[in-house]
C-alpha cells in the first residue's frame, strides 16, 4: 500500500471517528442511535475497494468502544457487521461496475443487505450480549430495528453519492488520488 492511499484512508478514518463522536441522535428506539460515520468508509469502498473499507470498519469498531466505551464490544460487533457488510457490497459492486449507476446499485444493495443481516444479528445476538429473549428482540424488529437500518444505510448512503465525486475529483486534482483502476492494485 503507498503512502499517499494509507493517508488518504488513515485522514478518512479520523473523519469517520468524528463523525461517530459527534453527531449522533435516536432513531425508532432509544437505543438505535444513528451517526454517519459510515460515510467516510463508504468512501474508501469506492476509492480503494471493499477490502480496505471492511479493514477500516474492524478498527474504527475496535477504536471506537476502547476509546469511548459507545456500545462497548456488543456495539463493535454490531457496527463491524452491519457496516462491513454495506461497504462490502457496495465495493464489490461498485469495482465490477465502476459507474455511478454501478456505485447506486452498490449502495442499495449493500443497504437491503445490511438491513437483513442485521435482523438476524440482532435475534441472534441480543439475547447472548443483553439478556433480551428472542421474542422480544423479534417484537422490536418492526416498529424499530428493520426501519432503523433501512434509514442509517440508506441516509449515509445518499450522502455518499452527493460529495463522493468531488472528493475523489479533489484529490486527483491535487495528485493525492490516482485513477481507479491503479488505485485497486
Amino acid at each position: 500500500m503507498n503512502i499517499k492511499k494509507l493517508t488518504n484512508i488513515a485522514v478518512l478514518m479520523a473523519l469517520s471517528i468524528i463523525l461517530m463522536i459527534t453527531i449522533r441522535f435516536p432513531l425508532f428506539l432509544p437505543f438505535l442511535i444513528y451517526e454517519p460515520g459510515d460515510i467516510p468508509i463508504l468512501i474508501i469502498t469506492f476509492l480503494y475497494g471493499p477490502l480496505p473499507a471492511i479493514g477500516s470498519t474492524l478498527l474504527l469498531s475496535i477504536l471506537m468502544a476502547l476509546f469511548t466505551g459507545l456500545g462497548g464490544p456488543f456495539g463493535a460487533l454490531m457496527h463491524f457487521i452491519a457496516t462491513g457488510v454495506l461497504v462490502g457490497i457496495a465495493g464489490y459492486v461498485y469495482k465490477k461496475y465502476h459507474s455511478r449507476k454501478g456505485a447506486v446499485i452498490g449502495l442499495i444493495a449493500g443497504s437491503i443487505s445490511m438491513t437483513t443481516v442485521m435482523s438476524f444479528a440482532n435475534v441472534l445476538l441480543n439475547p447472548i450480549f443483553y439478556g433480551i429473549p428472542h421474542e422480544q428482540t423479534i417484537s422490536m424488529l418492526l416498529p424499530g430495528i428493520i426501519p432503523f437500518n433501512i434509514t442509517k444505510s440508506f441516509l449515509n448512503s445518499g450522502i455518499t453519492v452527493f460529495v463522493y465525486k468531488k472528493l475523489a475529483n479533489f484529490l486527483r486534482e491535487k495528485g493525492l488520488l490516482k485513477s481507479f483502476e491503479e488505485a485497486l492494485d
